[in-house]
This record gives structure tokens, sequence and C-alpha cells, in this order.
């Protein structure tokens, strides 16, 4: 409940009635939503507002749909109470993520939970303008599979692996994407859709995810890590996404790790990316098969070496191929002294690990979370607890829907004044 009681201590401007109505909502709707089955007289109790406040706000929330009655709960001496619960599948949320290759898109209800799901192929080369029409028809695909009223859809919530100005809905950069830079994705999906899209970096929005839904609910400062063929970072500090003087925050790919390392497409050396991620480990292992190495990832790719990627290498190593394991614990050992550092500079209650690397490779995780509690400072190392995500491969698309999801249930106290 500690997060209720921050919201109503002395952060509300006096005398803004509005304000403090809605802030009242949303700290009974978050009590149904996280303790339901519930009744109006617990639910008071918890929120220490007025009962007949309660009663008049949960009144409100079961006319608009947000709550509805579940039978008779258990009787403490006078009449069975009626109990409240949150009616999860009258609204939904639309979630995209961007990909290299593809978009993907699910629906979900009020509780994350992906009622439908779609994906579409994406020729990125061409550009954005020839991209939106696939990202767009998904979006409308899965959104019409629901088949709910288009006012019981919340929004969409698009994620682009890069930075993205979330006031203006434009990508700000785009490293995996060549070309995307710049492009105003947000007022592109406007024009075409007859919903309100929210658009943000792919791993703040599984860092959300995960906060409200997934392996970080109850913490309130965690670090969210994706290792894939890239990495990304998500920041959450005292409940709030981190997010830098210009919403750049967490491009955990680009910290040094290897002062001496090869060149980064950024144009620094040694960084995280060149030096461990699933584009690095695909092409070490390239080259050290021309250098005489024996491995499985020959045989895997029928003798065509250029053909090895981050699958195949990790396939190899699941094999027990001794080079292939060398190369993903090596890659762990470089993401493990990378969270040594953000531990040392941040000390958060959990580190959440996602992305292809830490979800389909023990060893990788294994190697990264051991390195992490070795290397960091041992006062804040020692107990340092990370995990793999909860949300796993949907971490991303999950993350995009909780955009929405979590307008509803976040107080506009926290977006405004916190």
């Amino acid at each position: 409940m500690g997060g209720i009681s921050r919201l109503r201590a002395g952060t509300v401007p006096k005398g803004n009635q509005k304000l403090v109505k809605s802030i009242n909502r949303n700290i009974v709707l978050n009590i149904v939503r996280q303790y339901g089955p519930i009744s109006r007289a617990d639910a008071a109790r918890m929120s220490q507002l007025y009962p007949a406040t309660v009663s008049s706000i949960v009144n409100e929330l079961i006319a608009e749909g947000f709550v509805r009655e579940v039978g008779l709960g258990d009787s403490t001496g006078g009449r069975q109470p009626v109990m409240l619960e949150l009616n999860r599948g009258v609204y939904v949320a639309c979630g995209a993520s961007i990909e290299v290759g593809r978009v993907r898109v699910c629906l979900t209800d009020l509780d994350a939970r992906v009622l439908a799901r779609a994906e579409r192929p994406l020729s990125w080369q061409e550009g954005p303008r020839k991209s939106l029409p696939a990202i767009v028809s998904a979006i409308r695909e899965i959104i019409e599979s629901g088949r709910v009223p288009p006012e019981k859809v919340l929004g969409v919530g698009v994620v682009y692996p890069g930075p993205v100005d979330t006031s203006t809905g434009a990508i700000q950069a785009s490293p995996h994407m060549p070309g995307w830079g710049g492009f105003s994705l947000r007022a592109a999906l406007e024009d075409e859709l007859d919903h309100e899209v929210l658009v943000d970096n792919d791993a703040n929005a599984a860092a959300w995810g995960e906060k409200w839904f997934g392996a970080a609910k109850g913490h309130s400062s965690f670090l969210y890590i994706m290792a894939d063929y890239g990495f990304g970072g998500g920041i959450v500090i005292d409940d709030r996404l981190y997010r830098g003087r210009n919403d750049g925050a967490g491009e955990i790919g680009h910290m040094t790790v290897d002062i001496d390392g090869p060149q980064c497409k950024c144009g620094n050396f040694g960084c995280l990316d060149v030096m461990a991620s699933g584009t690095a480990i695909a092409r070490k292992m390239i080259s050290d098969i021309k250098r005489g190495a024996e491995t499985l990832c020959r045989d895997l790719v029928g003798g065509d070496i250029e053909a090895i990627t981050m699958d195949t290498v990790l396939e190899a190593a699941a094999m027990g191929d001794p080079h292939a394991r060398a190369i993903v614990e090596e890659s762990g050992r470089y993401v493990g002294i990378g969270l040594a550092n953000l531990v040392n500079c941040f000390n958060p209650e959990l580190i959440v690990l996602g992305g292809q690397l830490a979800l389909r490779s023990s060893l990788f995780f294994t190697s990264a979370r051991e390195t992490a509690r070795r290397r960091a400072w041992p006062v804040l190392g020692k107990d340092l607890d990370v995990v793999p995500s909860a949300l796993g491969h949907d971490a991303c698309v999950i993350g995009a829907a909780s955009l929405v999801l979590t307008k509803v249930f976040e107080s506009p106290s926290v977006r405004a004044y916190a």
C-alpha cells in the first residue's frame, strides 16, 4: 500500500477538487485491482477515505464498466458485504512492437493478459512511410479481432527499438533501422487510426510492463535490461521511469566495457553492443571458425558459416558445444560488468533481465548475474536480486499495451506533480 499512501502525502495542490476527486478515484480503482474481490468497507479502510466517498466512487466505476460486483463475502457480524473486483474484459488496450523485420501486435485486457496477437513482416529498409501500411493493418486487424466497441479500446501503445521523443512521438535516432530517425511516428499513426497513440522506446515500455504486470510488481526502483541482437535498458526510480534530459536514458548498449574493443556503429569503441550482443556473438563465432575453431555451428548452417546468427550459437551452446558455450559465457560476463556499473550508480532493488539472450540461455543468464554480484561494490552487490523477465518474449508488446493501461490506473498527481 506504499504507493497509495504516497499519493496522499501532501502532493496534491490544495483547492483543486477535480484533481482530488480524480486521485481518490484512482486510489479506489487500484485497491480493487490489486486486492479484489474486496468489500466497499475494506476498500474504505485501506484507502483511508470516508466510506460514503468510496461508495460514490465505486458506483461511478461500476457505471463506467471498470468494476463489477461479484457476490457476497463473509460476514463479520452484520450483513454479508457485496464484493468488488476489476471488470477485466470490458476494456482493451492494443500494443504494437516495431522490430527489425517485423511488427508484432497484441490486444490485452485491463490486467495485460493477451487476448489476441498478430505479426506482420516489415520491410523496414524501405523506410517508415512505406512500412506504415503494414503497421496500421496489423493494428486494425487485432482491434477488429477483439470485437469490442471502439469506445472500449483505451488506446494504442507503440514501441520502437531506439530513442523516442515521448512528448511528440517522433523517433530521435535509429541505430538498428537506418532511415527512421526523425520520423513522426505518433502523428502518422493517429492520422490512420481512430484511437489515441502513445509511442515510447521498447526497453522503457518493457520495464513499465514488468513494473505493473510482471517481475517488478511491488518494487519502486529497479532496472530492466534487454539482451538481444542489441541491448536496451529501462530505469525505474521511485515508481517513475527515468528518461534523462532528452528521453535518452537507458542506452546501456553504448556503455564502454572494453577500452581496447572494436568500433561500434555509434562511433565509440568497446561498447557493450559490439562486445556482447547477439550480433556480436555471431560475428565472433564466424571469425573464430575462419581461424580454425572446431564447433557444431558449422554443421548447423550446412557449412555456410556466413549464415551463422545468434540463434545458431545459442543452439550449439545448448547442445553442449564447448566453443559456443565459451562465447555465450563471455557475453554474459561482459553484460555482468555493465550491470555492476549500473548497480554502483543506481543501487536498485532488483534487476530484470529480458531479451532472447537472457531468456533462452541459462548459461548467459547465470554468467551475467554472478559477474554482476562479484564485480559490483560488495555492499551493493552481495544480495543483488537478478531475475528473468516475467513477461518473457512478449515484454515489448505487452509493455506497449501497458503504456495505455497504466494511464487508467496511474494517479494524475504522479503524472503532473511528482
